[in-house]
């Protein structure tokens, strides 16, 4: 498999990812939604409410899809130079170097939190 294959793969990986995320989100608000509106009263809770509600819905789960920004070409390249400084490198060792990177890159707080916990816990297991 070729580097434009890699990423290619990649990039597929991450939207599939955003999409199933989203609908997971999707999902679980719909459910709270749900129980709120089993709560309220009929007259408080009308179409204009359930309308504006999964139009903010949507915005957020927008705005938290645009803000994961993994870029697969830069830790694509990132990975080779490791593997090229150092060819003995472990699998286990480049997967830690992959999610330090992605640390060090990501602006979007939920994902470094997420890929935080992870390099804590590869480096546990070392």
């Amino acid at each position: 498999m070729d580097s434009k294959e890699v990423i290619l793969e990649s990039e597929h990986k991450i939207d599939s990812f955003k999409k199933s995320n989203e609908l997971a989100i999707k999902k679980n608000i719909n459910q709270e939604i749900k129980k709120v509106q089993d709560s309220v009263s009929e007259d408080m809770w009308d179409k204009e409410l359930t309308n504006k509600i999964e139009d903010e819905v949507n915005v957020k789960l927008t705005e938290l899809n645009n803000s994961i920004d993994i870029n697969p070409t830069a830790l694509y390249y990132s990975l080779k130079a490791e593997t090229a400084l150092n060819p003995d490198i472990s699998e286990k060792q480049l997967t830690l170097q992959a999610f330090k990177f992605l640390v060090s890159k990501t602006n979007n707080k939920f994902l470094k939190k997420i890929l935080k916990d992870k390099v804590n816990k590869l480096e546990k297991d070392k």
